[in-house]
């Protein structure tokens, strides 16, 4: 099957140009939507950091650039392909084509040439490039991702549940974090409460799984004191701690991962490729599913464009036939591809909020896709 001839080449030249073309005009209007939000806070911080505005700002929208690509290049592969195989069927090529002996096996052939590039490269931005971009938007304070995701104290207490026990503190993100006004009742997860360590603050210790806490007072109860009636813990509210231990330093193991301080309030997906793995380790009692759905998400992002384009590729041809073209059949095709785009987006919602597992919300819009262009082949083959 030559894929690699002539007519091969010109397509792929066309979906390829489709696409990018699709992916500038997606840009430019992401650009113009973000910049009469940002414009003035980058400028700012151009003051703040001494740069060159102009220069910063155009890191800004390469930064940004890479971030809306990653979103929206595999919608792009299905409207740049599915518009160039349109192009050809009006300019009657395709005609001219199958007359001469171009099959549709042949057009998928070149189709799964697209894929392969193109998957590659949301494979690339998926896994290291919007990580890269997403945290150096961070470090420079720009735009909304350097708002949401800065390293800082978060000013609000927040709540772990680890150890058996429940862990309040405010939470200084940083590649160092720390945690500080920390309080930690142990016990209260079963319903008896122990004690409590209350510190000033607290970092990884050098060992792993400790934590080292200084400015510790330890409350508790008191030697023999009761612990309910009938073998029964008391009520929360009516055990009475004293202040029994103080220490300037103490280390304690608790099943905190640095990297759950460090990238906390982060949505998984766009978390570096080596902390996301080490949160998806076993050893992460606090391991959400967000970050196994982010893990198989960068696997089948390879596929994600391929199955785009493919899709686009045979739902074209069904437009029309000859110089019998419909407009309202071409506008139903393109609202399948929108619809394969919306469900590409609700899986991905399902798998982080652990509805669906990781694998299944990854790979069923995948699924989908495929099997919307197994449906959209059987019926170009039947007979006209």
């Amino acid at each position: 099957m030559p894929i690699l001839g002539l007519l091969a080449r010109r397509g792929f030249t066309q979906h390829l140009g489709a696409a990018i073309l699709v992916m500038a005009m997606f840009l430019i209007v992401a650009w113009a939507i973000d910049l009469a939000q940002t414009l003035d806070q980058v400028l700012e911080q151009a003051g703040k950091l001494d740069r060159n505005p102009a220069l910063l700002l155009a890191t800004y929208l390469g930064l940004r650039a890479v971030d809306i690509a990653t979103r929206l290049f595999p919608v792009a592969c299905f409207i740049g392909v599915f518009a160039a195989e349109l192009i050809r069927l009006f300019n009657r090529e395709t005609t001219v084509m199958g007359a001469a002996g171009w099959s549709p096996r042949q057009t998928l052939a070149v189709v799964c040439l697209f894929a392969l590039v193109t998957g590659g490269f949301q494979f690339a931005l998926e896994r290291w490039l919007r990580p890269a971009a997403v945290f150096v938007q961070a470090e420079l304070e720009l735009g909304g991702y350097g708002r949401r995701f800065a390293a800082g104290d978060f000013g609000e207490p927040s709540w772990f549940v680890v150890n058996g026990g429940a862990l309040k503190a405010r939470v200084l993100r940083s590649g160092e974090p720390e945690l500080t006004d920390v309080e930690f009742y142990r016990g209260v997860v079963a319903g008896d409460l122990r004690d409590v360590i209350v510190a000033r603050r607290g970092e990884p210790s050098s060992r792993p799984g400790f934590w080292r806490f200084h400015g510790v007072d330890l409350w508790a109860r008191l030697p023999g004191e009761e612990t309910g009636t009938e073998g029964q813990p008391p009520a929360f509210a009516q055990t009475s701690l004293y202040l029994i231990s103080q220490y300037p330093v103490l280390e304690l193991r608790l099943d905190l991962l640095p990297e759950t301080l460090t990238y906390y309030d982060i949505p998984a997906f766009y978390l570096p490729q080596r902390p996301l793995e080490r949160l998806a380790d076993d050893d992460n009692p606090l391991k959400g599913p967000d970050v196994d759905a982010a893990l198989w998400r960068r696997w089948a992002a390879f596929f994600l464009p391929g199955a785009y384009a493919l899709l686009g590729a045979s739902l074209a041809p069904v437009a029309g036939t000859g110089r019998i073209v419909s407009p309202f059949r071409i506008v139903m095709l393109a609202l399948c591809g929108y619809l394969a785009l919306v469900a590409t987006k609700v899986s991905w919602a399902m798998g982080e909020i652990g509805v669906l597992s990781g694998f299944t919300s990854s790979w069923l819009s995948i699924v989908l896709a495929l099997l919307g262009t197994l449906a959209a082949q059987a019926v170009l083959s039947r007979p006209h």
